[in-house]
């Protein structure tokens, strides 16, 4: 009985002990494990990135069922002996980072910082300036660093948002995306290749799993446009609209001079369609992005020749990222429409078509949905068929009407081509000028001539089921300047 008596009081010390010790958040078992003891305002995401961890990790080793259950006291296992980061004394300024991201990375405000760094603007750091974390520890001064480039931007750096530079100034400091409806912090990160974990930190996010529509987030990572030479003296707006180029989708350049100039140039390695404006003082170029340019940044090559001849680069780099794309399975009876020679012809065709530039604009607004049909597939999924790799892509937005459902044009134009493709069925190709063309796949019949003149919204056909399909309905498709783009971004923006 005595040794039993003294086993419980010893336990009863040791409880004593543990509890005393519950006033720090950590606790060492001096074995493999840590212990977290929780506070409050904690939650099991928040305290996994203290450790290094992924939340799912933390609950198995605690067998925890809801992570939202956890109590303030609670005693938590950190497996592996992993310790909490340390804050570091001093950090480097990266591409895309704020005062605010920094910050939010070290549990600090942006008073702390700027108070650490005599910082007079949250808004004035720069990529590769150090600042201090913690009092006592040395930065590099900032007249001691290399000085940002001069630039200027005039437009607000939010994703989406045109973006200009002048001749002289700074560099925004942070890529911002914003929350679009249905979007989750998977779906962003995997649009940016970015992990959950990094945007969280980011942003500041105790809950990652909740979002706000029109959320802006800092995308850590993302570089900017720079300008890599100085610009001629006759620009005067150099306009990169978005900020950042994604795969399969549209973006415009812009260079307005003050004298009439020559403009060309080279992105991915394209010559550049140039639009020449305004007595030659203002220049557009509309790139199509192809589906699977790599994630990197690109450079930007344009010449500026003057009216004597001399010519002047301007030179930039451009992030180009993936889009984010979903994945498909589709089963296809006809297995001889899935033969890539097939495939490789018919787009050869579509391609040849399109790289034909006409100078002249057929529209003037955005484009209008080509059927009165609910959309049941978007662009750029990428397919697989009959168990195939996914090394294909849809190429267009599919719209789910009945048989016989008018198709309309989606602005005016010109007819270039009808036709019965193996893949497409009965298609019919409107050019729309300034590079830009809408084609029409699996229609029933056609009500257009090549040659013809059509206007937006005039009934040019009627959904069918023609061609590689496997039911009624309309594949719309868009080409710029040879390149196959999503459709949808040009209803919803209007270009250049």
């Amino acid at each position: 009985m005595k040794r039993y008596f003294r086993a419980w009081a010893l336990a009863i010390v040791l409880c004593v002990i543990l509890i005393g010790n519950g006033a720090g958040a950590q606790e060492s078992t001096g074995s493999a494990l840590s212990v977290h003891v929780v506070q409050r305002g904690e939650n099991l995401f928040r305290i996994a990135l203290q450790y290094g961890l992924f939340a799912e990790d933390l609950a198995k080793a605690n067998g925890i069922s809801d992570s939202d259950a956890i109590a303030i006291g609670q005693r938590l296992i950190i497996p592996l002996a992993v310790e909490p980061i340390q804050p570091l004394q001093s950090h480097t300024v990266s591409a895309g980072e704020s005062l605010a991201s920094i910050a939010a990375a070290y549990d600090k405000t942006i008073a702390d910082l700027m108070t650490l760094n005599d910082l007079t603007s949250a808004d004035v750091i720069y990529v590769g300036q150090v600042l201090t974390i913690e009092s006592g520890s040395a930065a590099v001064d900032a007249t001691q660093a290399e000085s940002p480039p001069e630039l200027v931007p005039t437009a607000d750096t939010g994703a989406g948002q045109r973006h200009s530079f002048s001749r002289v100034g700074d560099l925004p400091a942070d890529f911002v995306h914003v929350v679009q409806s249905g979007e989750t912090l998977s779906a962003i990160g995997l649009r940016y290749n970015q992990t959950i974990n990094a945007l969280a930190q980011a942003n500041g996010l105790l809950d990652p799993s909740f979002l706000s529509i029109g959320q802006r987030l800092i995308v850590p990572g993302i570089q900017l446009p720079r300008l890599t030479l100085p610009s001629p003296a006759a620009v005067t707006s150099f306009t990169i609209d978005p900020l950042v180029f994604e795969a399969g989708r549209s973006g415009r350049i812009e260079l307005l001079t003050s004298e009439p100039v020559v403009v060309s140039g080279q992105f991915l390695g394209r010559e550049l369609v140039v639009i020449e404006r305004d007595a030659g003082r203002r220049h557009n170029m509309l790139i199509g992005i192809p589906m699977f340019t790599d994630m990197n940044v690109y450079p930007l090559t344009l010449q500026v020749r003057d009216q004597s001849g001399q010519s002047s680069a301007v030179s930039a780099t451009l992030q180009v990222i993936s889009g984010g794309y979903g994945r498909q399975q589709i089963t296809i009876n006809d297995s001889e429409l899935l033969a890539p020679a097939v495939e490789e012809a018919e787009i050869a065709l579509i391609r040849r078509l399109t790289e034909r530039f006409t100078s002249l604009q057929s529209w003037s607004n955005s484009l209008s949905l080509p059927a009165a049909a609910p959309i049941n597939a978007v662009f750029g999924t990428l397919r697989s068929y009959n168990g195939s790799p996914f090394d294909r892509y849809h190429g267009g937005v599919d719209f789910a009407g009945a048989p016989g459902t008018s198709v309309l044009a989606a602005a005016d134009g010109t007819v270039v081509m009808v036709d019965r493709l193996q893949i497409r069925g009965i298609t019919t190709l409107i050019d729309h000028g300034w590079g830009l063309y809408t084609l029409y796949a699996h229609q029933d019949e056609t009500l257009v001539e090549t040659g013809a003149a059509v206007a937006g919204g005039q009934v040019i056909g009627a959904i069918g089921s023609t061609g590689r399909s496997t039911g009624p309905h309309l594949h719309w498709e868009a080409w710029l300047n040879g390149v196959n783009v999503d459709p949808m971004q040009w209803v919803q923006e209007v270009f250049p």
